[in-house]
């Protein structure tokens, strides 16, 4: 029986192509997540390269600047049940894949395959996801924190 992380096929003692390519798939994330929270931190510019002008959603408003920003997540929990969920909670912080599609979608946006507005509108998107999961996190958790008081 083979080890863990490494093939039938491989030699001994050293891993397979599948773990070392999930490896590298996993420090690339990892540079990517660090690299979109440091520039969305110090008010970066949220897209590199040329900035044409706002375009009219259907609602006729202009995309801002602001609609292209990442918000850098935070875990915070309960700390005694039956808090309610605050009303400024940030969102969960970026995983593998988030941070995998929002490299994705940029490098779209560059290659001038997504317009600014679709750009801004993945972004909003993104960034309601993950204060939902934050909040389903805040109430799992105090949920968790009651029944182990009780």
């Amino acid at each position: 029986m083979p080890s863990a992380g490494t093939s039938p096929r491989s030699a001994p003692g050293r891993p397979s192509a599948g773990t070392l390519l999930t490896a590298l798939a996993q420090v690339r994330a990892i540079a990517l997540r660090n690299a979109i929270t440091s520039a969305s931190g110090h008010g970066a510019d949220p897209v590199p390269g040329p900035r044409p002008e706002p375009a009219a959603n259907a609602d006729g408003n202009s995309v801002t600047d602001a609609d292209l920003r990442i918000p850098i997540g935070a875990l915070v929990v309960p700390a005694v049940p039956g808090l309610p969920c605050p009303a400024g909670l940030p969102p969960v912080e970026l995983s593998a894949a988030e941070t995998a599609r929002i490299d994705h979608l940029t490098r779209a946006y560059d290659a001038g395959n997504l317009t600014r507005a679709r750009l801004a509108f993945h972004y909003r998107w993104s960034a309601w996801r993950r204060r939902h999961q934050a909040c389903a996190r805040w109430h799992h958790y105090s949920t968790r924190l009651a029944a182990c008081i009780t």
